[in-house]
């Protein structure tokens, strides 16, 4: 049972992380700075409706040293029903605290998914 929340976990992590970019931010357009004006002005408004709705958000690093401490007590085969109950609403605070960060990983592109795996690797390094 723990192993399966573990992975239920990871992948809907992971899924969210690596979802593709919707079309409002592909068609967007690119102002002369080269600073994509409707990611910007969408961003801010997801941003402020997110923190409206969940409250303020969490660094990154929080986010992923936070959810990597989970993962890791999840994967104890020893643990009663109760821990894991109480992990799991953890694991829900957790998530309500990173939605911002897991809607900036919106991304298709390559060499985005690598600096996001670079970064992810930089927080659980500290």
């Amino acid at each position: 049972m723990v192993n399966n929340i573990c992975i239920l976990l990871f992948l809907s992590f992971t899924f969210i992380a690596c979802s593709g970019a919707d079309e409002s931010t592909r068609n967007s357009s690119v102002n002369s700075t080269g600073t994509n004006n409707s990611m910007v002005n969408s961003s801010q408004d997801e941003k402020a409706r997110i923190e409206s709705k969940y409250g303020i958000q969490w660094d990154f690093c929080d986010c992923v040293t936070k959810n990597d401490s989970i993962d890791k007590v999840l994967k104890n085969e020893k643990l009663s029903d109760s821990q894991i109950e109480v992990l799991l609403k953890r694991a829900e605070i957790i998530e309500n605290k990173c939605k911002l960060l897991l809607t900036d990983l919106k991304s298709n592109k390559a060499a985005e998914r690598n600096r996001h795996q670079q970064k992810v690797k930089d927080c659980l390094e500290k």
